[in-house]
């Protein structure tokens, strides 16, 4: 079965552009990077080669997030920015979204290289974290969800945490089953890093709410909820 989110039930301040930028700028950095030499086999060339996460080294640090191994890594990724990149992008300073997404990006890799070790590129992890801020953000609001299920297919829709709680298990999975080639540590290290960065980002008012928008989950660890006043 297939299934991925196509739009998030949120209200847009403002045109997500930064977002759109990263967006593009992955695409065509990844796009670039298939057109090299045997990169369709994961053996990329310079310069790409340099902007794998192989170690603490800066560049690998920061040009893992622009890679991908193939088509579907990338569309899986960029579809799952998109919607809830958007959504955060919208609502906050849009700088200051372009660094958190860094942040995040570097604490995923920081997380991957702790407890796997071994090479990796995609943006997973700085996009677990952008999954993470919503969460923090949007608990409760609905995410349009499309499915395909051998030969039938449609759309439903679900609370972000009820998606986020499918993520997390298969992840989890991942890491106990040693299951494929996925940087787990860095989606689990993302996520947690993107719920943290969110809550605080929430208690001091960086992120534009609105009265359309339901509890936050900061609003929930203290007890409250905006509808009910």
């Amino acid at each position: 079965m297939l299934f991925f989110p196509i739009g998030i039930n949120a209200l847009y301040q403002q045109r997500p552009y930064v977002n759109w930028f990263i967006v593009l700028l992955t695409i065509v950095v990844s796009a670039l990077a298939f057109a090299s030499a045997d990169s369709f086999d994961g053996n990329f060339t310079e310069p790409f080669l340099d902007m794998v996460l192989w170690d603490w080294e800066p560049v690998g640090m920061l040009g893992h997030m622009l890679l991908h191994a193939d088509f579907f890594h990338l569309a899986g990724n960029m579809v799952f920015l998109w919607v809830f990149g958007n959504a955060i992008c919208a609502n906050m300073n849009q700088f200051l979204y372009l660094a958190v997404y860094i942040v995040l990006g570097f604490l995923a890799g920081a997380a991957h290289l702790a407890f796997d070790g071994n090479p990796a590129i995609g943006a997973s992890g700085a996009l677990n974290g952008v999954i993470g801020l919503a969460l923090a953000v949007y608990p409760r609001d609905e995410v349009d969800v499309f499915y395909l299920f051998i030969v039938k297919w449609g759309t439903f829709q679900m609370p972000v945490w009820g998606l986020v709680i499918i993520w997390l298990a298969f992840d989890i999975w991942g890491v106990v089953t040693g299951g494929e080639s996925v940087a787990y540590f860095a989606h689990i290290g993302g996520l947690v890093a993107g719920i943290g960065i969110g809550l605080v980002l929430l208690h001091f008012g960086k992120i534009d709410l609105t009265i359309y928008d339901r509890q936050t989950l900061l609003e929930f660890i203290k007890g409250e909820d905006p509808e009910k006043e």
